[in-house]
């Protein structure tokens, strides 16, 4: 079950990249926090929140590309992204050179493959379900009592809300919001969503002055003038879905806190700080410690909570106001898309172990040969004197050519201007190996690119004949490339007359998988004339030939796509 095997390595993905990448964002806005540390409090929560919104949005996004998109991924991933997803782009054949006059190369990062067995996929993924649902349930529980508090709760008397002057002059915004009693709470909620109520406990109409509830009243609808109920809704999904998240468990215990605080500032726009602070340490007297945890905004407050929030509303000189500064938000969430670009890039993908070394050429050797067996060759230039660097250069080839046919691995040592490959001492820098290459257009070459091409045995005559095969005066890597990879001018020739301007890369993905004009032709005998040089090594890289579509049309599977072929070969169903 391919889609299943998908989603399961999706899941792994989202949990895995989500444990680093929300730990390094929450690390991005602790910095933010401390580096502006007298932003006020409704900046700072709208810093948390893109921290929270990032560190939701990153992981699925990195496990998208890496589960249905993996290009970037090393060589080692690729192995393993054919076994499950082909087609499949094959290593390219490069060569690493590092003289002290070279020019460095950058290259993109590479991206990790993490490959567990599919038992073991299974059990993490049963365990997060697991998890998962029971925190669900709980928070559905709580959900549940919250509706059975709302419609139990009874309205604040007329008279007492006549005393509340600063609730009655108070703009509601856009949404009714009903003031309500209850006897079955400890401290006072907001519950918003869809249908908005501030619900304040009864003995708190009889223990607090009315200016005191005015003010406190005043603190929760805040709470739904800024539309807490919905973050505070996103916080516990969040909580609860990745639970074993310690990213995740931070960013929300401080968005809990700056969030009242932010509140407590919408009160002091009306209000002086003194009989505030007095006002919330009434609250924290007369409260019953620990109470019932509820899924509303400031329902989740502790007495250290309560003393952060005092020892604000007492400090001099603070920043109150209720709005978010653009600028230092604004380079907050700069830096948190950089990072998330940059994670993005180097976040590992997953894949299943395969249970021996031969299936991992994709599929059972006897009946499914992918790719030929790959040889390095290794060209090592050493001087003897310790300031000279060491030069080391390589070339990988496919084994799709008989063992005489291909060049050997050689080391080549470098010794007084003489480089050794295999038995045979040639010059490195010889006249009459240089004469031979300008011969054929190449000139002013490094001692370097002398090695590799010698090491490969691309001579005056190999270059003559791809260049009459129709590549025009090609690279010296390309030229190490073809030549390393087996490639001779018939086959480039035989090729180009079938596929028109086809490119080294395709040319050498080609052979690397065995297409043949042979092959072709099989394919063409058996109804597909048409193809693409991308599609002809797909289905060459999964072993699906004339007979195989033979085969299959005898099944009465006909006219069948090339994804379908290729599906229908790896699955082993024929």
């Amino acid at each position: 079950m391919p889609a299943i095997d998908t989603i399961i390595r999706f899941i792994i993905a989202v949990l895995f990249n989500g444990l680093w990448e929300a730990a390094l964002l929450a690390i991005v806005a602790w910095i933010a926090l401390r580096a502006m540390p007298n932003a006020n409090a409704t900046t700072r929560h709208s810093v948390l929140v893109a921290a929270l919104l990032a560190s939701l949005i990153l992981p699925v996004v990195t496990a998208v590309v890496t589960t249905w998109h993996p290009t970037n991924a090393s060589p080692a991933s690729r192995v393993q992204t054919v076994h499950a997803t082909v087609p499949v782009k094959l290593p390219k054949v490069t060569s690493s050179v590092t003289p002290a006059q070279a020019t460095p190369e950058i290259a993109a990062p590479s991206r990790a493959n993490i490959a567990l067995p599919r038992p073991v996929m299974l059990g993490i993924v049963a365990l997060w379900l697991l998890g998962a649902l029971f925190v669900l349930v709980r928070l559905l529980v709580s959900l549940l009592h919250l509706e059975r508090l709302k419609k139990d709760a009874l309205p604040v008397a007329v008279e007492y809300r006549a005393q509340l002057a600063r609730w009655n002059a108070a703009t509601k915004g856009s949404r009714t919001v009903r003031l309500c009693r209850s006897g079955e709470i400890a401290i006072p909620i907001a519950v918003g969503l869809f249908d908005a109520m501030i619900l304040i406990p009864e003995r708190f109409l009889d223990e607090l002055e009315p200016a005191d509830v005015d003010s406190i009243v005043l603190h929760e609808l805040a709470h739904l003038r800024r539309a807490d109920d919905w973050i505070n809704a996103i916080e516990r999904l969040a909580s609860a879905l990745l639970f074993f998240n310690p990213g995740i468990a931070w960013l929300v215990a401080q968005l809990d806190l700056e969030r009242e605080v932010a509140c407590d500032d919408w009160v002091l726009q009306q209000n002086d700080p003194l009989p505030y602070a007095n006002c919330l340490a009434k609250v924290v007297e007369t409260a019953v410690w620990p109470y019932r945890a509820m899924s509303a905004p400031g329902a989740f407050l502790t007495r250290r909570a309560m003393s952060v929030r005092i020892e604000r509303l007492l400090t001099a000189h603070r920043d109150v106001r209720v709005r978010t500064s653009l600028g230092p938000t604004g380079i907050v969430v700069a830096a948190l898309a950089v990072l998330g670009i940059g994670a993005a890039l180097v976040s590992p993908s997953f894949a299943y172990t395969v249970s021996s070394p031969a299936q991992s050429a994709v599929g059972p050797p006897a009946r499914r040969p992918i790719a030929h067996a790959a040889s390095r060759q290794i060209v090592r230039l050493s001087q003897p004197k310790p300031q000279t660097p060491v030069i080391t250069a390589f070339a990988t080839a496919a084994a799709s050519e008989p063992p005489a046919a291909k060049p050997a691995a050689h080391v080549a040592t470098h010794t007084r201007g003489t480089a050794v490959v295999g038995s045979t001492e040639v010059a490195a820098n010889s006249p009459a190996y240089i004469d031979e290459l300008a011969s054929a257009g190449y000139t002013n070459l490094t001692v370097d690119q002398l090695v590799q091409l010698k090491a490969v045995g691309v001579t005056a005559d190999y270059i003559r004949g791809v260049e009459n095969a129709g590549l025009s005066h090609p690279s010296v890597n390309d030229l190490i490339r073809l030549r390393a990879m087996g490639v001779q001018p018939d086959y480039i020739r035989s090729i180009r007359q079938r596929y028109g301007a086809t490119d080294v890369e395709q040319i050498v993905r080609m052979k690397a998988v065995g297409v043949t004009p042979e092959y072709v032709a099989q394919l063409a005998q058996a109804g597909y004339p048409n193809l693409t040089a991308d599609q002809l090594a797909q289905l060459r890289a999964v072993g699906v030939d004339g007979a195989f579509v033979q085969r299959a049309a005898a099944h009465g599977f006909r006219n069948l796509s090339v994804e379908q072929l290729i599906r229908l070969k790896t699955s082993d169903v024929l």
